[in-house]
């Protein structure tokens, strides 16, 4: 096996920097999500307008977080359907 490096190490040598990236840096809550990437940030804004909150709980955070992966699954294989 490799040897460990952190992770923003790890960003700055595959020439990413975090602002750039969807995918939150490891946290102890489980978040998967950087909410605060600008394709990300108006979707999380129009959730918690939906739901009527300005702060959402771990659960209200973690279904948002599942949308949008279902999202982005389905427009990846949405692209892929259209190559072949």
């Amino acid at each position: 096996m490799g040897k460990k490096i952190f992770y923003d190490d790890a960003l700055k040598l595959g020439g990413v920097s975090q602002p750039d990236s969807i995918y939150a840096k490891p946290n102890n809550y489980g978040y998967k999500l950087n909410v605060n990437h600008p394709q990300i940030l108006p979707l999380y804004e129009r959730y918690k307008k939906k739901l009527g909150e300005k702060i959402l709980s771990d659960t209200q955070r973690l279904t948002f977080e599942t949308m949008i992966f279902k999202a982005l699954q389905k427009k990846k294989e949405k692209e892929v359907e259209q190559c072949d």
